[in-house]
């Protein structure tokens, strides 16, 4: 069987080797150490750094054990994974250097990655007019998105790459919902804006576009609850009230003086 290193870190973190997920982790710190070391493949991490990441609320010392330990344990693991069977095979593997640690990292599947990948494939598609092509790579990017990055690890490190994956997912679906809306799938529209609003629950773009659609759809009591939802959340959450363009809009839409295209922003 062809060696694979597939690592999941939206969601729960997962590491499968060759169709195994490792499931028993020596220690606590060796996973988050090897979480770290993922976002900065190929990277001299000096030891302060680290136990800075790992161990926020204590004062680093160079006498400090933890860091040793959480080493030893991650190179077990990974040791445990066995030598690439040859020369090109997917490995992963520590390094001791005078300043730190790094994590070398070759041919490796890691969904954060891939899903950057895809989401750059597509804004190049679509700057050369490739629409279609482009709309094939934002799928895949957003059906790759199972869940946020690293749900339930509330370190800086992880909540930085956290939001960061998160602002381009609302970027990739806003592309989605624009292109679905020119081919007028409007269930597919729909399915877009809920998972923004999943992720937002103040986008009130999302809303809007789905106001829109029942709209279209003439089901103005689905335009009527969307609405509700929207000032609602916005009230009680953050005391804020809906735009303009957003009373404007349900105001038409009740009216039956709105279509699907108005004011679609680009």
């Amino acid at each position: 069987m062809e060696r694979s290193i597939r690592i999941h870190m939206f969601g729960s973190f997962r590491l499968v080797i060759d169709g195994k997920q490792v499931g028993h982790w020596r220690a606590g710190k060796a996973r988050d150490l090897l979480q770290y070391l993922l976002l900065r493949q190929g990277r001299q991490v000096p030891r302060s750094t680290l136990y800075e990441a790992l161990w926020p609320e204590a004062a680093w010392s160079s006498n400090s054990s933890s860091l040793k330990v959480a080493v030893h344990m991650l190179r077990r693991v990974l040791t445990d994974t066995g030598e690439a069977p040859y020369l090109g095979a997917p490995m992963l593997r520590l390094v001791t250097s005078e300043l730190g640690y790094s994590l070398e990292a070759r041919n490796i599947w890691l969904d954060c990655d891939v899903f950057e990948e895809l989401t750059d494939c597509g804004m190049r598609a679509e700057a050369a007019g490739r629409r279609e092509e482009a709309q094939r790579f934002f799928r895949e990017a957003a059906e790759l998105y199972e869940d946020d990055f690293l749900v339930g690890v509330n370190t800086e490190w992880a909540a930085l790459r956290r939001e960061w994956l998160r602002s381009r997912l609302l970027q990739v679906l806003h592309k989605l919902v624009n292109m679905d809306v020119e081919r007028g799938e409007l269930l597919t529209v729909t399915h877009w804006c809920r998972r923004m609003i999943e992720l937002e629950p103040f986008h009130e773009e999302a809303y809007r576009t789905l106001m829109r659609v029942h709209a279209q759809l003439g089901q103005l009591n689905q335009v009527r609850r969307w609405y509700e939802l929207c000032t609602t959340r916005l009230r009680d959450e953050i005391c804020a009230e809906p735009a303009a363009t957003t009373v404007d809009l349900y105001q038409r839409a009740m009216r039956g003086a709105l279509t699907l295209h108005d004011s679609i922003p680009q």
